[in-house]
């Protein structure tokens, strides 16, 4: 098992003949393989642009305990009881999505090599990284379009970059996810402004 590449533990994962199981199940079945493959698991079905048909709610949620567990300096992920005994089934993600995820998978695994190790390896980047998770983790949970997608894809570079001990990518992962949250805050803030104009615009007409 620890032989494994990234991409045999996610056929793994989303293998329909795995059948229902449970987050914590899947949890443990997957974190001897370190962290970062768990933080990819629970970023990349968001990170491609496809419809995320709710479950991108759901896979926030164990990305906000991750970037808790960085900030407090663990390498190790706690799911409270309710999450742990949620269903986790395979045949919800579509073989398209799964197809889609492996080939951004093989994608970046072209490009990616070790390089500025000592950068990925820092203690104190992993709480930086856990601050910048939390926050990308709370945009995926929001049930606005545009607010998902980006910020999932740069915690899939981050997972991607530890993974690998690629400082270059991690910075790469860093940029493009302080340009998901600039891109998520605009559209929240353009929202938000829309609202407020078909409200004074509805005053008018009564």
């Amino acid at each position: 098992m620890q032989q494994l590449s990234l991409s045999n533990i996610i056929e793994r994962v989303f293998a329909p003949e795995r059948g229902p199981s449970t987050y914590g199940q899947l949890i443990n079945d997957i974190a001897e393989h370190g962290m970062a493959v768990v933080l990819i698991l629970f970023a990349l079905p968001s990170a491609l642009p496809l419809p995320a048909a709710g479950y991108s709610t759901v896979l926030s949620i164990p990305l906000f305990m991750i970037g808790f567990r960085f900030i407090l300096g663990y390498n190790t992920l706690w799911l409270p009881t309710t999450l742990q005994n949620k269903t986790f089934n395979p045949e919800q993600f579509s073989r398209k999505l799964v197809h889609g995820m492996l080939r951004l998978i093989h994608l970046v695994e072209y490009f990616s090599k070790p390089r500025l190790v000592p950068l990925v390896r820092s203690q104190g980047i992993y709480r930086l990284l856990g601050i910048l998770i939390i926050v990308l983790a709370f945009s995926m949970l929001l049930p606005i379009p545009g607010t998902n997608t980006a910020p999932a894809f740069g915690i899939f570079l981050i997972g991607f970059a530890l993974l690998e001990d690629d400082g270059v990518m991690l910075i790469v992962g860093i940029l493009a996810s302080l340009v998901a949250l600039a891109l998520s805050f605009t559209i929240i803030f353009f929202g938000y402004k829309s609202i407020l104009f078909l409200k004074d615009a509805l005053r008018g007409l009564f």
